[in-house]
């Protein structure tokens, strides 16, 4: 069984996703990581995701992210991070059919939405520069939207969703506490 973080960019995926396997001793796999892979074996060059996405746009950095998605089904006993957006690589609106394969993919998984709140999580993501996918002259309002399409899903898809809005070492004590409160999860 995987654990499988989910949440909006900056919310602390990659680096609660590192500091949990040392505790769980296990692999993590970062979905970001993995399109950058698969980008250099495509195309025999090498971009970050960023890059990726702003060099080629939203509907091939989209292709590139499924076939990420694919590559980690195959996943046994790991943390996976998935991208923000990640989870939206398939649908083109959140509907019943695609909630319905997007749980699908996640069916025997404990799956973590780590949630921040929007003031701390906006700032975050500013303090790396204006994403690619924000308009340049509004991004809040970018921000905001992009928010509140997404927050639904997040929170549908998660057995367990714990606050990243403070200290690392206090969410990785809740995702273990959590954790152990699930049957099975080992």
């Amino acid at each position: 069984m995987n654990i499988i973080l989910i949440g909006f960019k900056g919310c602390g995926k990659t680096l609660v996703g590192k500091t949990i396997v040392a505790k769980l001793k296990r692999e993590f796999y970062d979905t970001d990581s993995i399109i950058e892979s698969i980008y250099v074996d495509e195309t025999k060059s090498h971009l970050s995701f960023r890059e990726i996405y702003k060099k080629h746009g939203s509907e091939y950095f989209r292709n590139l992210e499924k076939k990420a998605l694919k590559r980690v089904e195959g996943f046994e006993s790991s943390v996976i991070s998935l991208g923000g957006g990640t989870l939206f690589s398939d649908l083109s609106a959140v509907s019943a059919q695609a909630d319905k394969d997007v749980y699908g993919k996640f069916k025997g998984h404990i799956v973590i939405y780590l949630h921040v709140e929007p003031d701390i999580l906006y700032e975050r993501i500013i303090k790396m520069g204006i994403p690619a996918f924000f308009d340049n002259l509004n991004p809040r309002q970018s921000f905001d939207k992009l928010y509140a399409e997404r927050l639904p899903l997040y929170k549908r898809l998660a057995d367990i969703v714990i606050d990243n809005s403070g200290d690392v070492e206090e969410t990785i004590k809740n995702i273990l506490v959590e954790l152990n409160k699930k049957n099975g999860w080992q």
